[in-house]
């Protein structure tokens, strides 16, 4: 056993001693014992870490995660400003967009994406475009009777300043959201709303046996009559009586229907021309009536919405022109012996109707000149027949048109 001193007392200590045996002294230094830490606490320690750790992950992920934008009219995004609106108007935002409508109408008008410097307002269409993955467009839960659908949108010569444009078709009256989802390349995704409000448009009705009208003259009273009592996107029904009139009928500022008498032998007849001075939200309806001509001059002269259905017209320079922005269509009507039968002539940006169904166009110099229809609407030509023109169809603008159910014959 080996043996070393105290070093308190020099006493000789046994091996391992923690004492001296002689002064009784302590000859090694004791630790303090630790003190425990309780489970519980080592457990939330644990909990804090993680959740530090994983905040941290989060934040990474989310920094990184595509980010999703919402506007009504209008979305700021980033040095961008997105905005729904009309054309020559790219700043103005148009959050709901009001239209009128008649019952059993079909009607069509445009809407367009614009994109300006957020800061300036300058067109920043091309910087823009080249950020942009994707545009699609949708109508959202429709009320009531409306009946709408949108188109892709795309690029359109109509306003070139839009980015791009999609076309509302529809019928009835409700509302309806149209929404846009642009999705970017870097996967950042807008949606942008725009509110479609269709009301009903109320109805006039006025009858021969209740309202002088025998004349032009009178007629033409009645009309200045009938624009101080209505609102000017109201139907209003004129029912003529059963006489020729002379001299021209010049209708504006007001939408009419206008029904021929069918009731005995004599039809409703003009021998002037009618003209329908260009209007923004209504149609002229003629019905069941004659425009015979002289072999000059215009029988209807539209640079407003029209419509002539079981109409005939002869003896015209043109039997029906559509000028200035009006969209006109002709529907089981027999169109003869006129230089030109039906000419389309419009730099409008609306359509309302494609159908040109079971009309006779005979014995005309050119039946159909299209020259400039608003749109890219199919124009359709179903049950028509085409027989002794000179040309049947001159599609000067190359307008797109369904004739497979039309009767050409020699």
């Amino acid at each position: 056993m080996t043996e070393h001193p105290c070093p308190h007392c020099g006493a000789p200590l046994p091996e391992g001693a923690s004492f001296c045996p002689h002064c009784a002294k302590e000859v090694e230094e004791r630790k303090p014992a630790r003190k425990a830490i309780p489970l519980r606490r080592k457990i939330l320690l644990a909990l804090l870490v993680l959740v530090v750790v994983a905040a941290g992950v989060i934040g990474w992920r989310l920094a990184d995660q595509p980010e999703v934008y919402d506007g009504q009219g209008v979305v700021t995004y980033g040095n961008y400003q997105l905005v729904l609106s009309y054309s020559g108007a790219r700043a103005t935002p148009q959050p709901e967009r009001y239209q009128k409508s008649a019952p059993g109408e079909q009607y069509r008008f445009p809407s367009l994406l614009f994109i300006n410097d957020a800061t300036t307002g300058a067109d920043a269409t091309e910087a823009f475009s080249q950020e942009v993955e994707g545009i699609t467009a949708q109508m959202l839960e429709p009320t009531g009777d409306l009946q709408i659908t949108c188109s892709e949108p795309a690029p359109n010569d109509y306003d070139t300043e839009a980015l791009v444009m999609s076309f509302i078709d529809f019928s009835g009256s409700g509302n309806a959201q149209m929404m846009w989802t642009i999705t970017m390349k870097n996967g950042d995704t807008m949606h942008l709303r725009q509110d479609i409000i269709v009301e009903p448009i109320p109805v006039h009705d006025y009858h021969y046996e209740d309202y002088p009208m025998e004349t032009t003259e009178q007629l033409q009273s009645l009309l200045e009559q009938i624009r101080s009592e209505v609102g000017e996107a109201d139907i209003v029904n004129i029912y003529l009586p059963p006489v020729t009139y002379t001299g021209q009928l010049r209708l504006d500022r007001q939408g009419y229907n206008f029904y021929g008498c069918t009731d005995g032998v004599q039809r409703t007849t003009f021998t002037d021309t009618v003209q329908v001075v260009e209007n923004v939200w209504w149609i002229c309806f003629f019905y069941d009536m004659d425009f015979i001509g002289d072999g000059d001059g215009i029988g209807v002269s539209a640079s407003g919405n029209t419509r002539l259905t079981g109409c005939n017209l002869s003896g015209w320079d043109t039997a029906v022109l559509a000028y200035g922005s009006a969209w006109v269509n002709v529907i089981e009507c027999d169109v003869r012996d006129n230089k030109i039968g039906f000419h389309f002539n419009s730099e409008g940006n609306s359509a309302n109707h494609s159908l040109y169904n079971d009309n006779v166009f005979e014995n005309n110099g050119t039946a159909v000149l299209l020259e400039s229809v608003p749109t890219d609407m199919m124009l359709q030509f179903p049950g028509t027949v085409f027989r002794g023109n000179g040309t049947d169809i001159n599609n000067r603008c190359g307008q797109n048109l369904n004739t497979e159910e039309t009767i050409f014959e020699d």
